[in-house]
C-alpha cells in the first residue's frame, strides 16, 4: 500500500538534495534570481513545463503571436544560466525531477537555435540532462552543424523529440521570412534521423489554402528524410496575424475566417481555426507514406521516451499506464501535505479530496498526475 507513498518521499527527498548541491555552486545573488524567476514558480501546462530559451524571436514568421504577446522582435537569450535554471526547476513546487518526471519543452516564445539563442538552448539542454534527466523535446525551425550538432547530440537527453516545424514548401520565403528553408530544415531532420534522434514533423500551423494543398509533398518529403512521427497544429490567430497574412497576396483570408468559431476578442486573444477536416486529411496521407499520426506535441515526447499518458481525452499515449490504487494515491497525497486525503479513480480520472490550502492542492494534483499518468481532479475538503 505504500509503494506510491514511499516514491514521492523519495522524489522530494532527491529534490531537496538536488537543490542544496545546486545551491552551493551559485552565488548568493544567482540563487535569489533563480529562485525570484518564473520558472521557479508557474505550474507545467499540458504538454510539461516550458523552458524559456530565450526571449523575442526575428524570423518575423507572418503567422506568429509572440509579436501579438508583447514580445520584441529582437532576440536575447534567456537571462538565467544553465545551473539556475536547474535550481529555479528545483524551488518550483510543481515540478517533479526524474525521467518518469515533468516533461521539459524547450523553446516557447523564442526559436531556441537562432543565432542570437543557441548557445544558452545547448547550456540548458546539457544542464537539464546532467542534474535531472528529465525528458527533453525541442521545437525549431533551425539548423544545427559542425561543433554545436555534435554538443546537441552529445550532450542532451539521448532520447530527445525534436519537432521540425514545416508548414509549406512553397511560401516559407514569405510565410517565414527570416528561418532557415524547408530544405535546410530536411537535411537537418534527416541527419538526426541517421543518428538515431527522435524526429518529428511538426505540421504547425496548418494555414488553409497554403498548408492543406502541399500536404502530399511535405509529408513525402518528411518521410525520405527519415521522418515517421507526425504532429498537426492548427491556426491560431489574432487581429495582428489576420492583418499580415492578408497582406502577404498569398492566404485567401475569407478561408481562414470561415473557420473562425468567433472573432478576437482583443490584441492578445487567441482563437483557434476549426480544423478537424485538415488534419483528418493529414492524416490519411501520412498513414499513406507509413508515418505514424500523434494528437499533440507531448504525445510524440512520451512516445520518443517510451512512456504512458493517460491524462487528457487524447491519452492513452505510448503504453497505457497501470491503473493507479486509491489507496496509494490517497497516502502519497498525504506526504505531499493534504490531510485525511481521499482518492476515487473512474476510467482515466483521479478524483482526490485534499484538505489543506487551495494551492496545496493544486501542488498534489500536479504531482500525482505527474507520476500516475492519469488525468487527476481535485478539489479541498472541509
Amino acid at each position: 500500500m505504500k509503494r506510491f507513498a514511499n516514491l514521492v518521499e523519495r522524489l522530494l527527498a532527491e529534490k531537496k538534495r538536488l537543490a542544496a548541491s545546486i545551491e552551493s555552486r551559485l552565488d548568493p545573488r544567482e540563487a535569489e534570481e533563480a529562485r525570484r524567476d518564473h520558472h521557479a514558480r508557474r505550474r507545467p501546462i499540458p504538454c510539461g513545463m516550458t523552458i524559456h530559451t530565450g526571449v523575442g524571436c526575428n524570423f518575423g514568421c507572418l503567422y506568429c503571436y509572440v509579436p501579438d504577446m508583447g514580445f520584441p522582435l529582437k532576440p536575447r537569450p534567456y537571462p538565467l544560466s544553465g545551473l539556475q535554471l536547474v535550481y529555479a526547476l528545483l524551488n518550483n513546487p510543481y515540478f517533479v525531477p526524474g525521467p518518469r518526471g515533468t516533461l521539459l519543452a524547450f523553446g516557447s516564445v523564442t526559436e531556441p537555435f537562432m543565432p542570437e539563442t543557441v548557445d544558452r538552448a545547448l547550456e540548458y539542454l546539457e544542464e537539464t540532462w546532467r542534474h535531472l534527466r528529465n525528458p527533453q523535446q525541442i521545437s525549431t525551425k533551425s539548423v544545427l552543424d559542425g561543433e554545436r550538432l555534435e554538443r546537441f547530440v552529445k550532450s542532451s537527453d539521448p532520447r530527445i523529440n525534436v519537432l521540425i516545424t514545416i508548414t509549406t514548401l512553397r511560401y516559407a520565403h514569405m510565410l517565414e521570412p527570416g528561418a532557415p528553408s524547408p530544405d535546410e530544415r530536411l537535411r537537418f531532420a534527416a541527419e538526426l534521423a541517421r543518428r538515431g534522434v527522435s524526429v518529428t514533423l511538426f505540421l504547425r500551423p496548418i494555414v488553409p489554402g497554403v498548408t492543406d494543398r502541399e500536404l502530399e509533398d511535405i509529408i513525402r518529403r518528411a518521410r525520405e528524410a527519415g521522418i515517421r512521427t507526425m504532429v498537426p497544429g492548427s491556426l491560431r490567430v489574432t487581429p495582428g496575424i489576420l492583418r499580415r497574412l492578408g497582406a502577404s497576396g498569398i492566404v485567401d483570408i475569407k478561408a481562414i475566417e470561415e473557420r473562425l468559431p468567433r472573432n478576437p476578442r482583443g490584441s492578445r486573444d487567441q482563437v483557434t481555426l476549426r480544423e478537424s477536416d485538415l488534419k483528418e486529411l493529414a492524416a490519411r496521407i501520412a498513414a499513406r507514406y507509413g508515418l505514424r499520426v500523434l494528437p499533440s506535441s507531448c504525445s510524440a515526447n512520451i512516445v520518443s521516451h517510451g512512456l504512458g499518458c493517460w491524462a487528457c481525452k487524447w491519452g492513452p499515449c505510448g503504453h497505457a499506464p497501470p491503473r493507479p490504487q486509491e489507496g496509494e494515491v490517497a497516502e502519497a497525497a498525504e506526504v505531499l501535505g493534504c490531510r485525511r486525503a481521499r482518492a476515487s479513480v473512474k476510467g482515466n480520472t483521479i478524483y482526490l479530496v485534499c484538505n489543506g490550502d487551495r494551492r496545496l492542492a493544486d501542488i498534489a494534483r500536479v504531482w500525482i498526475e505527474t507520476i500516475t499518468e492519469f488525468r487527476t481532479v481535485a478539489r479541498q475538503g472541509r
